[in-house]
């Protein structure tokens, strides 16, 4: 599995936009391979973590289709973020 993290500095304003680009990756088509997708605000920051099965999948989204909800979320938010993939080398799962 493959843990991708897109994040932002965003001021308030910029908040408002991209909780709203939110809505489209929630509502609409999945991209395949995606397990799970987190939107996740810290102190000036926005991020997207996102869970891929493969990173076929997550190179896909990101590359051809566009349809990584990072990519999606930060460009209708007229936003340049800062990407990192990471391979999942273990898990801790509540019982």
């Amino acid at each position: 599995m493959i843990l991708s993290i897109a994040h932002a500095q965003v001021d308030e304003a910029t908040n408002a936009n991209v909780f709203g680009a939110w809505s489209n990756p929630v509502i609409g088509t999945r991209p395949d391979g995606l397990i799970n997708c987190y939107l996740t605000q810290g102190e000036g920051v926005v991020q997207i973590a996102a869970i891929w099965e493969t990173s076929e999948h997550h190179d896909r989204a990101i590359s051809e289709e566009k349809s990584h909800p990072a990519y999606v979320v930060f460009e209708a938010s007229g936003l340049d973020p800062t990407h990192a993939e990471y391979k999942i080398v273990g898990s801790l799962h509540p019982h």
